[in-house]
């Protein structure tokens, strides 16, 4: 299978707004959902890409978790990354000067895949700098059933929480739960959303994620921008393709390198 592009046509629905109201509700919630994102031919052409990447997995390899495929060739994704609606809603989250330093494909097979304990994302990433959240785009619909995650709500401006680890997780580092509210389940926020809507969260919101118990697939990208100000340290990503390292490498997708930190300008 080839890749699929739509060339000279927007992946995203011309219906989707991120303005003010939306922006609020982000930075009071630390999350927002949006019904409209993908075109319904966008859609059909990422998870086409997306099914392609997945038969080339190596037998006995898992597809739960492709890094950054935009590095490894994976032009419709940059496409995708780079799209003016997509920059436009990132600068009104982290400036004008923006760098794109991860996407990422999330991947439960049916009847796989484990629980997910409560975490934070940005404590793991060796970056320094304003984040932009994580642009959360399912390629199925996706429900309790399948794998949702959850977030909770306005947790995201109480900093780094205290965590523990415990070795009998595969996932063994996590929030304390000590320090997460007695009522958590009355307060979480399940995304249960259908293929080609889209949700956003703060990398510091709290989260999780159940296995996926159903027949079904849970297939997610996720697209993670931050300000050019900041540092990206060294990291090594597995090639989905041979389980070989290669290293993590920002992008300028918009403005100027104003800290002259040396971004590359495409991987193209």
């Amino acid at each position: 299978m080839e890749h699929v592009t739509q060339k000279n046509a927007s992946l995203i629905q011309a219906g989707f707004c991120y303005g003010n109201v939306e922006h609020a509700h982000y930075e009071k919630q630390g999350y927002c959902l949006f019904k409209t994102f993908l075109t319904p031919e966008g859609l059909a052409a990422c998870l086409a890409n997306v099914e392609r990447m997945i038969e080339r997995i190596p037998q006995g390899h898992t597809p739960e978790e492709l890094y950054s495929p935009h590095v490894l060739g994976e032009r419709w994704l940059w496409e995708l990354a780079t799209e003016e609606k997509v920059l436009d809603m990132v600068e009104k989250q982290v400036g004008p000067n923006i760098v794109l330093w991860s996407t990422h494909l999330l991947c439960k097979p049916p009847l796989t895949g484990i629980d997910v304990p409560w975490h934070q994302d940005a404590p793991y990433w060796n970056i320094t700098g304003k984040l932009a959240p994580a642009v959360w785009i399912p390629l199925d619909d996706i429900d309790d059933d399948n794998g949702a995650m959850s977030v909770l709500p306005g947790w995201h401006t109480k900093g780094v929480l205290k965590r523990r680890v415990d070795e009998g997780r595969l996932f063994f580092d996590e929030i304390d739960p000590d320090v997460l509210p007695a009522d958590l389940d009355e307060r979480k926020v399940p995304y249960h959303l259908q293929a080609g809507q889209m949700a956003l969260h703060d990398t510091m919101i709290p989260h999780n994620s159940v296995p996926n118990r159903s027949n079904r697939w849970r297939r997610v990208m996720i697209l993670r921008y931050m300000d050019a100000a900041g540092k990206a340290g060294e990291k090594l990503l597995k090639d989905y393709r041979t389980g070989n390292d290669f290293p993590r490498v920002g992008y300028l997708v918009r403005g100027a390198d104003v800290m002259n930190r040396g971004w590359k300008q495409s991987p193209f």
